[in-house]
């Protein structure tokens, strides 16, 4: 027979300040002795408002402290951003003439191959 939950206020407020704070559903599941399964049937819209929060939250606080003439965690904020909200730091190569970018191309995957052989080289030596 399944286990029958009894949501309250109280755990559901503990379900969305946890779920901001980053643990995982699982962590919060023990913590109320359920399956995580179980947890995401009953606090789903806790789970998903807690992160949205905070995600909010830190986002709103790196807009301040990005526009503001004062430094603060910049460095912590990002952090935080890629690993709850997804951001991520992205590359672009733009090919304009194609045969110059070939070879501009070419060039730069020989020297990351030779940066990478001498890494190799020199670790074998050291060790």
């Amino acid at each position: 027979m399944p286990k029958v939950v009894e949501k309250s206020e109280e755990k559901s407020n503990m379900v969305r300040v946890l779920s901001g704070y980053g643990l995982t559903q699982e962590q919060i599941a023990s913590m109320l002795s359920i399956s995580r399964n179980t947890l995401t049937k009953y606090y789903y819209e806790e789970l998903q408002m807690g992160k949205a929060q905070a995600n909010s939250k830190v986002a709103e606080n790196l807009f301040k402290i990005a526009t503001s003439s004062t430094n603060g965690s910049v460095t912590a904020a990002i952090f935080w951003l890629k690993c709850q909200a997804g951001w991520k730091d992205t590359n672009v190569l733009e090919v304009i003439n194609a045969d110059t970018d070939e070879k501009q191309f070419n060039r730069l995957i020989e020297n990351i191959r030779d940066t990478k052989l001498n890494r190799e080289e020199s670790d074998d030596t050291t060790h």
